[in-house]
């Protein structure tokens, strides 16, 4: 199903585009893009790219319908690339706009408006870490939503899964986060993390 994700056009996001998205171009090509477009242009390694807000998902618009379908057993795929953004005036009509929501907080969105029980995103990792990468690195099990959004992680990789997960807890449901290949090991608990409402302890680490 094809979805539109509603955003705010006063969201933050719209001052600071950061999303790479298109092809990449030289300096010069970019340049020429930049002026006869209209763009914001950042540099991609050695070559230059487009960029544009990512803003905070408010709602997925297809809701109801997707709710529908679900009551009736049927599995639907949906909200693809975060949804197509949009802007929804005070009699529903829609406006695209230039940008992309993250798909982990778009599904966060539409999980909490389906008032879903429980909400997976699959990674590459087996855990959530805090402190990755370092010598102090811990492997989160179990975590409250309270608890995890005081501890930073990477802007580019798992901090929107966090901030979906969180979204999803504090909605009611609990998100789980783990490993790909390990789904079931995930679902009983073996591995991943699990970010949930309240948990007495705040955080268990692996």
């Amino acid at each position: 199903m094809l979805t539109t994700t509603v955003v705010d056009e006063d969201d933050p996001a719209f001052d600071r585009p950061t999303k790479l998205i298109g092809p990449t171009y030289s300096a010069q090509d970019a340049a020429e893009a930049a002026a006869e477009y209209r763009w914001t242009i950042a540099r991609d390694g050695s070559a230059f790219r487009r960029v544009v807000p990512s803003p905070n998902p408010v709602r997925v618009v297809q809701a109801p319908v997707v709710r529908l379908l679900l009551e009736n057993d049927r599995l639907v795929v949906c909200v693809g690339g975060g949804g197509v953004p949009v802007k929804a005036d005070q009699k529903g009509r829609q406006t695209g706009m230039q940008a992309v929501v993250d798909k982990d907080l778009a599904s966060a969105a539409l999980a909490a408006e389906l008032e879903a029980d429980t909400l997976i995103m699959l990674t590459d990792g087996d855990f959530v870490s805090e402190n990755w990468g370092t010598p102090e690195q811990r492997n989160i099990l179990t975590a409250s939503a309270d608890a995890i959004s005081a501890i930073p992680f990477a802007e580019g990789s798992m901090q929107p899964k966090v901030d979906a997960a969180i979204r999803v807890a504090r909605a009611g449901g609990r998100a789980l986060i783990g490993p790909l290949d390990r789904l079931d090991d995930l679902l009983a608990r073996k591995v991943g993390t699990e970010i949930r409402g309240e948990v007495a302890e705040g955080i268990v680490y692996a």
